[in-house]
């Protein structure tokens, strides 16, 4: 026989009319050995019940039946069991007749006189049926994988194509509808120079080149959408090789990535168009699967693909690298008990119960801080069920995007924030303070000149008023740390030499340092130029190392090096309030006992110390920090329990060219005599402060007027009948503040002559001209100060 014999008996509906021509039949297929069932009717009901009670091999029927026929068979026969093949044995068929019949539907026809026929047709019959259902079968499976694939792109806010290599796009996403304002379907067939343009397809020729030489390629680019204005996308084009290695197509993938790092990057691939035979089709699916594995691995997200109990199906690279562990030795094991959340207390629970929320159609986002073998980093994670066409959860996807970066940022701008508001508090405590200062030191200084008259009867009262003035000005130094801190001291910003500063308190340091500590100092040949004031730096060098020598009871190492340093804006992104550049370094590192992550967070605020009562002050880091932040630079701290304490001072690079060694700056009043007359206009809006100034320089000789804030002192300078020689002004003053005072006054009447004293000068950097040209008498001031400034401003022509 031409067909294999089956193993189990062939089920045959037999639509016969003659019983004698049925035995000939079943007397065929004995003869032939084949195993068989056979129910036998010759009218329409009959054929219908058969149907309906019984499944069916084949059908055999004759063409010519009482009351019935075979046409109308096949016909019954094509509506209740397409899929059951039909052969006509009859003695009556034609040729003709036969051939309509086989254009109708019907398998094969076998004329009754020549049954040796049968077997083989019903063989053959049977044998074409199962290949067609195989074939249906793939048919099927390779249209869910599409509509699956389908889903998953089209879920995706990425636009992903394929495109052959003459550029046609063979599939397209929905994404393409929102940004180009076509359907996927209408994409297939287009050229890619017809959605990118002429020049837009010339810019991408040579990435298009080299995708069509096998290469992956990936870059950024300016995407036209529909509407509104261009958007920053990345794109990736990633070669399909043939069995050989040629390049077949390539799949481009575009996501928008204007909006920081919110764009998700899932990629996936289409199968090509369906292919008839079952050979292609298979290889149709695989390539298909293949595809959708390239995109899947390609994500820069942290993609795992799990079962309904979560066990783990597959995962892509990015997830992967995260701990450092290959697909084999993460695959089938449960996914909430693996590397990437085992070492972490308290997420696996978490992990597993997100799972089944999601197995059970509930999607649900968490962002964890994970202990991953990379390090300590944080993910928000999306746990989402997997659906198939018919909306039947099939698996659960775990996405992870890092936001370690992010929530840094967001760490270094609270602490600033934290910073700034405590500066700003100790910033008016020091103004109030300085004002009382003032008083008191004066009349302090004018009570001693007092006593100094009476001789030794007063000697005792000398000694106690020289002990009142230390105070006072031991007070000031504090209100000067306070003023450093919150970013208001008046700065006197000159270019500076890092090395040449560093070689200048080399005694002084070692001095400072003592014996027990082993001070080295590593200087830049090359250091850039800085505009610092040359005496904060020193007294910030000389805090950090005095800080540093006190955690090292023991003795220890103290490093203090310069160097040049470029802030990329990975930096930057860590620390928002450093903009990137050229910075000038000093860091000052030390072998001492360290400092907890709590202390971290708390060593630039004013007061907060870890040393002994009465032992500090708790004002030295953060005079340090203020007088960094008024330059413009950065601090930097890099400690932990028992590993030392590293400090960095960032200063910005200065344009100014290296100060000459050994170039200083003189200063003097020379042989000046107090003039005549002198009149000085005094505007200050703190009564005290103000008596206290107008009566000493009357006490000093000068002719004084006065005013309490700067609308009057305005309206002063401005009567005809008064002649004023110096404008003494307060800065922070209510209504019109002393720069603003000086502006007009000054533009008023250019030949004025201004001294400032402020304890709290605020908008220093905003003064412009006015700020950088004249002197500040700081607060508190003696009567000494006062008098030597006053003489200094009425000198300077």
């Amino acid at each position: 026989m031409a067909e294999d014999v089956p193993a189990t008996p062939i089920r045959i509906l037999m639509v016969e009319d003659s019983a004698l021509d049925a035995e000939l039949i079943t007397l065929q297929l004995r003869r032939a050995g084949l195993p068989f069932t056979v129910e036998r009717t010759w009218s329409d009901q009959g054929m219908r019940d058969a149907l309906a009670a019984h499944d069916f091999d084949v059908i055999l029927a004759d063409h010519v039946l009482p009351g019935f026929s075979g046409d109308l068979a096949l016909e019954l026969a094509g509506a209740l069991a397409p899929e059951v093949p039909f052969i006509f044995v009859s003695g009556t068929l034609s040729e003709e007749l036969a051939v309509e019949a086989l254009k109708r539907g019907a398998r094969d026809y076998v004329v009754k006189s020549r049954l040796q026929r049968l077997p083989d047709a019903i063989l053959r019959a049977i044998n074409e049926a199962q290949e067609r259902r195989r074939l249906l079968q793939v048919e099927n499976e390779l249209r869910e994988s599409h509509q699956r694939l389908r889903l998953i792109t089209d879920s995706l806010p990425a636009l992903i194509a394929y495109l052959d290599r003459d550029h046609h796009y063979r599939f397209a996403n929905q994404a393409y509808m929102e940004w180009h304002g076509l359907d996927p379907e209408a994409m297939v067939g287009r050229h890619a120079r017809e959605m990118v343009g002429e020049e837009g397809f010339a810019a991408l020729q040579e990435q298009l080149d080299k995708v069509l030489r096998g290469e992956r390629v990936s870059f950024e680019t300016l995407a036209h959408r529909r509407v509104g204005p261009p958007r920053h996308a990345q794109v990736d084009f990633v070669p399909e090789l043939g069995p050989e290695g040629a390049v077949l197509g390539y799949y481009a993938m575009a996501r928008d990535i204007s909006e920081l790092k919110h764009a998700q990057a899932l990629l996936k691939a289409s199968n090509e168009s369906l292919e008839r035979q079952v050979n292609e089709r298979t290889s149709a699916l695989h390539r298909s699967e293949s595809r959708l594995q390239a995109l899947f691995e390609s994500s820069f997200q942290h993609q795992n693909l799990l079962t309904l109990d979560g066990h783990i199906i597959d995962t892509n690279s990015a997830s992967l690298a995260a701990i450092l562990a290959t697909k084999d030795d993460v695959r089938g094991a449960l996914y909430c008990e693996s590397a990437w959340f085992a070492s972490t207390e308290g997420v696996p629970a978490i992990v597993c119960q997100a799972v089944l929320e999601a197995a059970a159609g509930n999607a649900s986002r968490h962002e964890l801080d994970l202990l991953l073998p990379t390090g300590k980093r944080t993910f928000e994670f999306s746990f989402r069920p997997l659906l198939d066409h018919q909306g039947t959860i099939t698996a659960v996807v775990s996405e992870a995007v890092e936001t370690t970066a992010r929530r840094q940022a967001e760490e270094a701008l609270r602490q600033s924030q934290k910073i700034e508001a405590v500066g700003q508090l100790t910033g008016g405590i020091a103004h109030d303070f300085n004002n009382i200062l003032t008083v008191i030191a004066g009349n302090v200084e004018y009570a001693k000149l007092l006593t100094e008259r009476l001789g030794d009867v007063a000697d005792g009262s000398t000694r106690a008023l020289d002990n009142a003035l230390k105070g006072v000005m031991r007070a000031a130094n504090v209100t000067q740390r306070l003023l450093a801190f919150s970013r208001r001291q008046p700065l006197r910003s000159l270019p500076v030499d890092l090395n040449a500063q560093l070689r200048g308190m080399e005694d002084m340091l070692h001095r400072s340092l003592g014996e027990l500590v082993q001070l080295e100092i590593v200087h830049h040949p090359d250091i850039w130029c800085v505009e610092v004031d040359p005496s904060q730096l020193e007294a910030s060098v000389l805090n950090l190392a005095v800080n540093a020598r006190d955690a090292m009871p023991e003795g220890g190492r103290l490093v203090i090096e310069v160097d040049n340093a470029h802030l990329d804006n990975d930096f930057t992104a860590q620390n928002p309030d450093v903009p990137p550049g050229h910075y000038a370094m000093l860091r000052v590192k030390d072998t001492g006992h360290g400092m907890s992550a709590e202390t971290l967070t708390r060593v630039f605020e004013p007061f907060f110390t870890t040393k002994e009562v009465g032992r500090g002050t708790g004002l030295g880091l953060s005079m340090v920090y203020g007088f960094v932040k008024q330059s413009g630079g950065h601090v930097l701290v890099d400690s932990a329990p028992g590993a030392g304490t590293s400090i960095t001072l960032l200063f910005p690079r200065s344009a100014a060219e290296l100060p000459q060694a050994g170039q200083t700056e003189h200063r003097g009043l020379g042989g000046y005599e107090m003039q005549e007359e002198a009149t000085v206009l005094v505007a200050e809006d703190n009564d005290d402060v103000r008596a206290y100034t107008v009566d000493t320089l009357r006490q000093l000789g000068y002719r004084v007027l006065e005013a309490h804030d700067g609308a009057s002192a305005m309206r002063l300078l401005e009567r005809t009948d008064v002649d004023v020689d110096l404008l003494f002004s307060d800065i922070v003053m209510p209504g019109m503040s002393g720069w603003e005072l000086a502006k007009r006054a000054l533009a008023h009447k250019p030949a004025l002559r201004v001294l400032f004293t402020s304890g709290y000068p605020r908008d220093i950097d905003a003064s412009g001209a006015v700020g950088r040209n004249i002197a500040i008498l700081g607060k508190p001031f003696t009567r000494s100060d006062l008098a030597r400034s006053i003489r200094g401003s009425l000198q300077d022509e």
